[in-house]
């Protein structure tokens, strides 16, 4: 009696690249990195005109947790938390336009807020909203100008981590 030959090539592929493929997809990201872990949030980078100035931001987070407000500055108001999902919210608006900033990284907010980030920043949203993972930092910052105000776009792009446990002294 034979046997019959069953080819089961199809199947070891299948095999390879279930196994294989997650592991080659760990090789080729960022080195892995330890979370959670604190860092002082700082904005900066937006571009201004001579005669523009930032009067409020906004921004979406997503995957990170306020620990703390380091400082607020001098006439503005600065509102941030979460929810119970991994969302969150931090905005910041001047009283009027002498204390709004007039150069695109001001120091006032270098260093501002104490964060927890439970993995790594992402850069750009993934998937389609609702069902997939948001960018870590997504939002606008209000620009005063001669024509009236303007949105610029806030991202991992003008917002800056760097590491550390508490918020600076002094």
């Amino acid at each position: 009696m034979k046997r019959p030959v069953v080819d089961i090539t199809p199947l070891c592929k299948l095999v390879q690249m279930k196994v294989l493929l997650p592991l080659a997809l760990l090789t080729v990201g960022a080195a892995p990195v330890d979370h959670p872990r604190s860092y002082l949030l700082s904005i900066g980078q937006i571009p201004l005109k001579d005669t523009e100035s930032i009067e409020a931001f906004a921004i979406e987070t997503w995957g990170l947790q306020f620990q703390s407000i380091c400082h607020i500055p001098s006439g503005w108001r600065i509102k941030a938390g979460s929810s119970a999902t991994p969302n969150g919210v931090i905005e910041g608006n001047g009283s009027q336009g002498a204390t709004w900033f007039n150069h695109g990284s001001p120091k006032e907010l270098r260093a501002f807020v104490l964060v927890t980030l439970y993995a790594p920043v992402q850069r750009v949203d993934i998937g389609s909203p609702g069902n997939g993972i948001p960018a870590t930092f997504k939002g606008t910052a209000t620009i005063s100008t001669d024509d009236g105000d303007l949105q610029r776009a806030l991202s991992y792009r003008n917002i800056t981590l760097t590491p550390a446990r508490h918020c600076p002294s002094g």
